[in-house]
C-alpha cells in the first residue's frame, strides 16, 4: 500500500544519513524501520 507522509526538513537529512549507513535508499530504510518497530511492539 502506498502512503504519502510529510517529514520535517530538519529530520530528513539525519534520516538520509542513517539510510546510507545501512546501505539502503531512504524509502526502504523508513519502510524497514517501521515494519521492525511494529513487529517488535507486538
Amino acid at each position: 500500500m502506498r502512503k504519502l507522509i510529510d517529514i520535517p526538513d530538519e529530520i530528513l537529512k539525519p534520516l538520509k544519513i542513517l539510510a546510507v549507513k545501512k546501505d539502503k535508499d531512504l524509502k526502504n530504510y523508513i519502510q524497514d524501520f517501521l515494519v521492525h518497530h511494529v513487529r517488535k511492539g507486538k
